[in-house]
Parts: C-alpha cells; structure tokens; sequence
C-alpha cells in the first residue's frame, strides 16, 4: 500500500508518462471522446462543441501545433458523427457547413493557442536572459570595484610608501649637502619637493580609487576629500554640505554614493565647463538624499540618451542599491542630480541591501 501511494505522488512528476506530448496527446484524444460521447446522449439543443476546444487547448498549451491540429481535426469529425442523425438542419450540405465552421473555430483554437504559449516560452526566456545580464553586470561591477580597491590598496601601501621612504633619504641627503655648505642642497631641496608632491599626488590617485574602506562615515569624508581634489589648479568652486547626521550604511552603498557624486563632479568639469559645483548629503527619517549640482551649460533631452557623461553608470548604481535617481537639467542653468536611498532593504531585485547597524 504504501509503495502504491509513493507511485500516486511521483505520477505527475514521471517524465515518460505525463510529462510528454505522447501521454497529452493520449489524454487529449480520450478527453474528446468523452466530449463526443457525452454530445451524443444530449439533445441537439444543447449544444457542446465548446467543449471540444478544451483538449486542443490542453494539446496546444502542453504539446505542439501539429498534434494540436490533429486533436482539432478529430474533434469536428467527432463532432459531425455524433450530431449527423439528431440536427434539425433540412440539407445534409447545411448541417455540413455548420461542421465546417466548428473545424475552422477549432484549427483556431489550435493556432492560438500555441501562439501563446510560444510567447509565453518567449518571454520567459527573455526574463531569464535579463536576470542573466543583470547578475552578470553586477558581477562585472562587484569585481572591477575590488580590484580597484586592489590597486587604490597596492598603491597606498607600496608606491606612497617608497615614495615617502625616498623623500626621507632626500631630506637627509640635503640635510648633509646643507652642513657642508654644499651647492647641490638647493637641487636636493627642489628634489624632494617633487617627491613631496608626488607622494600627495599617488595618495590622492589611491584614495580616488578606494574611497571606502569601512562603514557610512567615510561617505562624508571622502566627499569632503573629492570636493578638496577639485578646487586646486581649477578655475572653480566645489564645496560639501552636510546636513544633520546620516547614519551607518552599507560600505558598498557608501562606495556606490561617492562613485555617483564623483561621476557627477567629473561631468560639470569636463562637459558642462562649470564654475561651481555643490554636493549636499542629508539624512530625514531614515531617507538618504544626496545632491550634486553645478551652475554649467546643462543639456535638454532625454539624459539616458546624452551621450559621453556616464549617466546610464549612474542610474545602474543608484538601482544596484535600491535608489532612486533623478536628472534635471536646463540650458544655461545647470545641472541639478539627485540620488535618494529609501529607508529599509531595497527590492529583492537589488544585488546590494542597505544595513543599519
């Protein structure tokens, strides 16, 4: 007994039993002789030919056009053998036409069906490819963030490192040339304020590359930092704002918002030939908000259609972390972008989760 109820369950799951289209082609020619069987014992009144359009629905849904035509074909000469003696039609030739017409209803029945079901197919094969891509950008995002932070690691704590080591030897060399008044200190002295310069200059190469490192704190640190890279040596103003307390985040999150503010910062310099540029981070009931704008020639259109200023990178980054994002821009007047965390994780479609600590 109990192996006859572990046949039972496993039935529906038996790959050559109901699950091929022999079995539902089987099924579907039982189904029409039940119908027809059943058509035969009414009374012509009550007509029945929508009922045969069940098993060629179940054939095309479930097997393919050409057994569904099959099905359709036996259900109209079923159909007209069972209602040849009992039609009140005066004229064989009326009666079949009227057969005619239910076989052209059923063939369409079949065609539709597997219109449908073929669509069906299509279109879950296309959101299987789009969740596809979508894991692979993120994948392709999540890797090529680590290994810049690699690098941004490989270069703060080996090139600034040597650098800073050399700069030491210098100073002393010219610490040396100094005290026997020597005439190569001054070249020593210039030497090692290029190497001081380019220490700085490989830190800040380093921290652009890795900006975040632990938790939602170094957000506004390193946003502070990006604005300080901005000013020296260009003909603008860039400043930060910070408005009350934002709380800790997710350092990929952290991560994704600089990237933003960053993508944006560089676009008002090298595209909108901008004279200021303004970074705002705040934080109301739970909601983060950040805001980017500069007073450049601003663009019109659709901005995923501007062509050359990142903003599709942008609007993938805000939905990998469950963000919205928002570009308005008029000529003349500048560019205002606007990145806004909901409170709570984002939808299960986001790779990356908010996490309050």
């Amino acid at each position: 007994m109990a192996a006859f109820r572990d046949l039972l369950r496993a039935w529906p799951h038996l790959p050559s039993q109901k699950n091929s289209r022999r079995f539902i082609l089987l099924e579907a020619i039982a189904l029409t002789l039940i119908i027809g069987y059943v058509d035969y014992l009414t009374i012509w009144e009550v007509t029945l030919s929508g009922l045969y359009a069940i098993p060629i629905w179940m054939m095309a849904w479930r097997g393919d056009l050409r057994r569904a035509v099959f099905v359709a074909i036996l259900g109209a000469a079923i159909y007209y053998w069972v209602n040849v003696d009992s039609n009140p039609y005066k004229t064989t030739s009326g009666f079949v036409w009227a057969s005619v017409n239910r076989l052209v209803y059923f063939l369409f029945v079949a065609v539709g069906g597997t219109a449908l079901r073929n669509q069906r197919e299509e279109v879950r094969t296309r959101l299987e490819s789009n969740q596809q891509i979508a894991a692979l950008e993120h994948e392709i995002v999540r890797v090529s963030e680590r290994e810049q932070m690699r690098i941004g690691q490989d270069l703060h704590d080996g090139l600034c490192q040597n650098l800073a080591a050399i700069n030491c030897a210098v100073a002393c060399l010219k610490t040396d040339l100094e005290t026997d008044a020597r005439e190569e200190a001054s070249a020593a002295g210039r030497i090692q304020s290029m190497l001081q310069d380019a220490v700085i200059e490989a830190r800040n190469v380093a921290r652009g590359i890795s900006p975040v490192h632990t938790d939602a704190e170094d957000l506004a640190v390193v946003l502070e930092e990006l604005v300080a890279g901005i000013n020296p040596g260009e003909p603008m103003r860039a400043r930060f704002t910070q408005i009350g307390e934002v709380g800790h985040l997710d350092p990929q999150i952290s991560l994704h918002f600089y990237r933003i503010a960053q993508e944006a910062a560089r676009n008002a310099i090298k595209h909108a030939e901008a004279t200021e540029v303004a970074i705002v981070l705040q934080e109301e009931e739970h909601v983060v908000k950040m805001t980017v704008s500069d007073n450049g020639r601003g663009f019109t259109g659709t901005p995923s259609l501007s062509k050359g200023m990142g903003l599709g990178t942008m609007r993938y980054r805000a939905r990998l972390i469950g963000a919205e994002l928002d570009i308005s821009s008029k000529i003349g007047k500048g560019t205002v972008i606007t990145c806004i965390l909901p409170p709570g994780p984002p939808e299960e479609s986001a790779p990356d989760k908010r996490q309050v600590k």
